[in-house]
């Protein structure tokens, strides 16, 4: 009975040893997980273009301007005294007043989605530790590691957005309705009369919901994290060790953004418009981690890990659309094997 007691003695006196000596000297992590709570977010989606186009600038009198439901371009006569008669319109409900009121519209506001990313991406960590130093079982030293991370977003579906409507009204000089050819009138360059004024007056419509929008919007970001810091590690019980790091690290990014929308306004024809744009780049940040560290024998060791790696947000645009990434509650969590040597 004494032969078998002694024996567990010291078995377990040699594992306890043995974890000792595991806080005191250096190691190689292989380990792969996922990257939890990085927000992803997609702004400016739809972004419409500003308020110019066919319909020309606000003021000047010799300018070809195309609109929805007509138009007011320059004569022969190079709009002589500020009137023309190349001119057309659709509808007499655009006779308001002493003007002919021609209109165009556009997308007038754009969509963001937040929370937009992947809830787990993959992960994958390589990590030396090396001891500067022992208390007891307890030892400190240098953390250096190099990573894997892979995260995206990807989004699709049907919208509703602002529509602005720019209508401009052009004077009649005291024509009225029954002075003017009948709606659907489409004049030409060298058309005498009727002339009407060839510089606006004009105002701005806002109709909520006017425009609908369609379509997909996908970003992916490959990221090459490499960390240094320092250590701490201590035998919590028998083979068992708890191990805290903290540290800096940068990353090393590849991202890709790429979207392609549908906007339609009313009954005017629908806009599609595409893009796609790659950037390398590189963030900063930090990093601290807890673990455990599970002894198989003296040299071979399971681990467990979570490090909470906060760093600059990260953003990339592509024509006006941006994909932001945070990365202030990013958590990677990681499993795998550990050497000593």
């Amino acid at each position: 009975m004494n032969t078998r007691l002694n024996a567990a003695l010291a078995v377990g006196a040699t594992l306890i040893g043995a974890s000792a000596a595991h806080a005191q000297s250096q190691s190689l992590a292989f380990t792969g997980g996922v990257l939890l709570g990085p927000r992803i977010s997609l702004r400016n989606l739809g972004a419409p273009p500003p308020i110019t186009g066919p319909f020309g600038p606000a003021t000047g009198n010799t300018v070809n301007r195309n609109y929805t439901d007509g138009y007011n371009r320059v004569d022969s006569s190079g709009n002589n005294e500020g009137d023309t008669g190349n001119w057309g319109y659709s509808s007499s409900a655009q006779i308001v007043g002493d003007r002919m009121v021609m209109s165009a519209s556009g997308g007038g506001s754009a969509i963001s989605l937040d929370d937009a990313g992947n809830l787990a991406n993959p992960s994958a960590n390589l990590e030396y530790r090396g001891s500067l130093g022992s208390v007891g079982s307890s030892a400190w030293g240098i953390l250096i590691s190099v990573g894997y991370e892979s995260i995206g977003a990807q989004e699709s579906g049907t919208f509703t957005t602002d529509s602005i409507t720019v209508e401009d009204g052009f004077p009649l000089h005291g024509l009225r309705p029954v002075d003017l050819p009948p709606p659907g009138y489409a004049g030409t360059p060298d058309s005498k009369s009727p002339r009407i004024g060839a510089e606006p007056t004009r105002s701005l419509r806002v109709s909520p919901g006017g425009r609908i929008l369609d379509g997909y919007w996908k970003f992916n970001a490959d990221l090459i994290p490499i960390s240094g810091g320092l250590y701490w590690e201590s035998q919590l019980i028998g083979r068992l060790n708890g191990v805290a790091a903290a540290g800096v690290f940068v990353a090393f990014v590849n991202a890709d953004l790429q979207f392609k929308e549908h906007s339609t306004i009313s009954s005017q024809p629908t806009l599609t418009t595409e893009g796609q744009s790659s950037a390398n780049e590189v963030i900063y940040g930090g990093f601290a981690e807890l673990g455990l560290d599970w002894a198989l024998w003296e040299n071979a060791s399971l681990v467990l890990g979570a490090r909470w790696q906060p760093s600059q947000d990260y953003k990339l645009n592509s024509a006006g659309r941006e994909a932001v990434v945070d990365f202030s509650s990013a958590i990677a969590i990681h499993t795998g094997f550990s050497m000593r040597f």
